[in-house]
């Protein structure tokens, strides 16, 4: 068994990278990099069971985390504000936060792995959305990239901004790699946030030594990059299938060079 190390927190209630690793052969391990809160749980309910939410057919909502805020504060609602609010328009990056959107409730929801990055996600939105003055609400965390607020706002959509999370680093991520330095494998990077101290860390030979680092895209590798790791590989998409067809590549052509 393989050991691949990902630094990221698990999706609740099952982590799909978890999931495809675990049935083929690698061990996972996670090691959290953040921690994430409620800015304001209540408000957030109150603003759910508003007048002005329920004029509102369109909702975006990019992070997993954010997704898990909002379950958190629609599972406190009553069964006809539910109905009401899964009959939205959801649209997302990436295919593991369309398939827990799903799960929450909701039916309609749009991008997910046509929408590999924000970029492509407002370029479906506006594809979808003809009346510029329809109410679209953006739910996101306190630190968040501009690229789909820019986007939208600037060709004119009638869209709001609404935090729902925040996020702070954990500072136990190089003493959780300690426990594993020395097993070997791989190191998965999802995201830059969070990970400052650990690649600094990193950057001392000795402490990569016996590990292969894999990126989930190319703004994280270009952060890699930046930052004097090279990655061996970066997934084709975000998405577990996709980085485990670039692991696995890798780690067959590794063997078939050992066995002669």
């Amino acid at each position: 068994m393989t050991n691949i190390v990902l630094l990221k927190n698990p999706s609740i209630p099952t982590d799909p990278y978890d999931i495809k690793f675990s049935s083929e052969n690698y061990t996972p391990r996670f090691i959290p990099l953040l921690t994430h809160g409620h800015v304001d749980k209540q408000s957030t309910i109150a603003y759910l069971q508003s007048r002005e939410f329920s004029q509102v057919g369109i909702f975006i909502i990019t992070s997993q985390r954010a997704v898990e805020i909002l379950r958190e504060c629609i599972d406190e609602l009553d069964e006809s504000t539910k109905v009401e609010i899964f009959k939205k328009t959801g649209y997302t990056v990436g295919p593991a936060t369309f398939k827990i959107l799903r799960e929450v409730g909701f039916s309609d929801v749009r991008g997910g792995e046509d929408a590999g990055n924000g970029a492509k996600l407002a370029g479906i939105v506006m594809e979808d959305v003809q009346d510029k003055s329809e109410p679209m609400i953006f739910f996101t965390g306190e630190i968040r990239k501009d690229i789909i607020p820019r986007a939208l706002i600037g060709q004119g959509y009638n869209l709001s901004e609404r935090v729902i999370y925040k996020t702070s680093g954990r500072d136990d991520v190089v003493e959780k790699f300690n426990t594993v330095k020395n097993q070997g494998g791989w190191l998965v990077f999802f995201s830059p946030q969070g990970t400052e101290t650990f690649v600094d860390y990193l950057k001392e030979g000795q402490n990569r030594q016996k590990w292969k680092i894999a990126s989930i895209g190319p703004t994280t590798e270009t952060y890699l990059l930046e930052n004097g790791i090279t990655p061996e590989v970066v997934a084709a998409k975000p998405a577990p299938n996709s980085l485990f067809d670039a692991i696995v590549k890798i780690d067959n052509s590794i063997e078939n060079v050992c066995s002669f």
